[in-house]
């Protein structure tokens, strides 16, 4: 059972049926608490949040919809997965607890198969439900980290989100599994937050840079990655932020990696990355055509960028040569 050991509320006010289904419950491996009516769950919730709630309808002193509503109005209790039990099966009753926003109902007399089916069921789409919200707040955080270093710099406004939208382009063409993806759009955002570490002199330099301003621009892949080793939920994303200045004839940094020693993430990030620097306006440089650009990469390919990703991002930018 994916959900053992899951916390179930089980109201209702028959005895006979509450122990009937409790024990259905338990035989499926989840922690049942009882109560006999809403008010009774309600000095439950108290003490504890479980992580599903079924509840009868018709109960003595408080019934199902008023609990119900009484616990949708608590952010606490809000989101709890809650499924109805009926012996009413008129669409009157049904339709009310609909218009309340109910997930599901379970008609007496109660098949346990059914039940442990629908609760299953509600669990799993609750557990998908925090997934998604969850990744959601990670690319808000990753987003606002991203815009931060970015905003330093104005000629890099949307610079990782072009970036972000070509390497995605190319991932998914490589047909990349789903959780490689993931970190891929949160690396692709995050690949220069190293660049915290770096004086605004030296980041927004309209010439040349002198060989001590160069030293302290080639830290930014390992300031990067130290930084996100201390978050654990990111560290998937520090190839591409340690690895996307490493060049395919070794001429990189910051380890001096050459071939297919630099990494996959690293090797794909250096292709969009330079497109992108090259075909938006920078300190020292005008933005210039598309077609200079992917000039550019066709003649390096093979010396500083991996030649496979070269024609992969021709192929997904369609690139005629």
């Amino acid at each position: 059972m994916p959900f053992q050991n899951k916390q179930i509320l089980l109201v209702e006010d028959s005895a006979d049926v509450r122990q009937l289904l409790a024990q259905a419950l338990e035989l499926g491996r989840y922690v049942v608490h009882q109560a006999e009516n809403g008010r009774a769950a309600l000095k439950l919730l108290q003490r504890l949040t479980p992580d599903l709630i079924i509840s009868d309808i018709s109960m003595p002193f408080m019934d199902g919809i008023e609990f119900y509503k009484t616990i949708r109005q608590n952010q606490v209790w809000m989101t709890i997965p809650f499924i109805f039990l009926t012996g009413n099966t008129t669409n009157e009753t049904i339709q009310a607890g609909r218009e309340l926003g109910a997930e599901d109902y379970l008609t007496k007399p109660i098949d346990t198969k059914d039940l442990l089916a629908i609760v299953n069921a509600r669990l799993l789409r609750a557990m998908q439900l925090q997934v998604a919200q969850m990744d959601l707040a990670y690319f808000e955080t990753v987003n606002v980290l991203a815009n931060t270093i970015e905003g330093r710099d104005p000629y890099t406004y949307g610079h990782v989100e072009r970036v972000a939208a070509y390497a995605r382009r190319m991932a998914e063409t490589l047909r990349w599994p789903v959780e490689h993806l993931r970190s891929l759009e949160f690396g692709a955002r995050l690949h220069d937050i190293g660049k915290i570490v770096v004086p605004d002199q030296v980041l927004k330099k309209t010439g040349p840079l002198a060989d001590a301003e160069w030293v302290l621009m080639r830290q930014h892949p390992e300031a990067g990655a130290k930084i996100l080793q201390q978050i654990s939920h990111l560290k998937n994303t520090i190839p591409y932020v340690l690895y996307h200045h490493e060049r395919w004839n070794g001429t990189g940094y910051p380890h001096g990696l050459r071939g297919k020693e630099i990494p996959v993430e690293g090797r794909l990030l250096a292709v969009v990355d330079v497109y992108d620097a090259l075909t938006t306006p920078r300190p020292y440089h005008p933005a210039r055509p598309a077609s200079e650009a992917t000039q550019f990469l066709e003649s390096k390919a093979g010396i500083e960028f991996d030649p496979d990703m070269v024609t992969l991002f021709f192929r997904v930018m369609n690139v005629k040569k």
